[in-house]
């Protein structure tokens, strides 16, 4: 990462995170998502997945807002995070405790677009782009991916299981860890080779969110395990009537291409 990208990254990260340092409040990291104690199953995909809460809810688009705590080796912040997405874009609205907007992010499958309302500055790149200097990445992904994950069984090629949980190996090397009993998503890892990328997301509090039982609570951690985004949902709406995806940047704003 050359010295003029990280500056821009620590810039966009502060900005939108309104500088609100955590030093003594940080969450305690949970329970590291392991492979250790499970054995080979040869329990039915399918009749693992149709079990998933909300396998035959039928949600397309999600809106909501959450409280999010970001920490890492060298930053430590919080804000309140509106957030609209749907499986082909996602729309992210960043605030700190005074209520006070100091950005959007807008991706879609190829791009992604920052926009600092504080500095009226925007950026566009692509989402390879946005891996090195976002957040290690994790403003790229799309919550509806991760919250509510479409998985088929014909991308499952091994099933494990221990007393509590199934875990299932898709075809692209994602992992996704599945109690039993319920049948709740408790993590997900997914492939990367960054050491900072976040890539290994764990669920709890799960509560019935429009009709659907859901995680509350969302941990987010990096490849090395350094870095923590933990996300507790405060409201959330599936399938809105009007979802809006415009990131509003003024006329005569400038743009710069990354």
């Amino acid at each position: 990462m050359t010295t003029d990208t990280r500056k821009i990254g620590y810039s966009i990260l502060l900005i939108l995170s309104g500088m609100l340092v955590l030093s003594a409040c940080t969450p305690r990291v949970a329970s590291i998502i392991s492979e250790e104690g499970f054995v080979t199953s040869d329990a039915d995909p399918a009749a693992i997945i149709s079990g998933i809460p909300f396998y035959n809810a039928e949600i397309h688009t999600i809106d909501g807002r959450a409280r999010a705590r970001v920490s890492g080796p060298d930053y430590s912040d919080q804000a309140t995070v509106s957030f609209t997405s749907d499986r082909q874009q996602s729309l992210l609205a960043i605030r700190n405790n005074l209520g006070i907007e100091g950005g959007r992010i807008y991706t879609d499958r190829d791009s992604v677009i920052i926009y600092d309302r504080i500095e009226q500055y925007a950026w566009k790149m692509s989402v390879e782009k946005s891996q090195e200097i976002l957040l290690n990445g994790f403003a790229a992904f799309n919550l509806l991916d991760f919250l509510i994950p479409e998985i088929h069984a014909g991308q499952v090629e091994r099933v494990y299981q221990n007393d509590e949980l199934w875990l299932l190996v898709l075809d692209d090397n994602r992992r996704f860890f599945i109690e039993r009993r319920s049948g709740k998503i408790t993590g997900i890892t997914i492939p990367a080779s960054n050491p900072s990328a976040f890539n290994r997301f764990l669920f709890s509090a799960h509560a019935g969110i429009s009709g659907v039982d859901l995680p509350r609570r969302i941990q987010i951690l990096s490849n090395d395990e350094k870095s923590n985004i933990f996300l507790l949902l405060q409201s959330l709406e599936t399938n809105p009537s009007n979802p809006s995806f415009e990131i509003n940047i003024p006329d005569g704003t400038p743009i710069e291409r990354r």
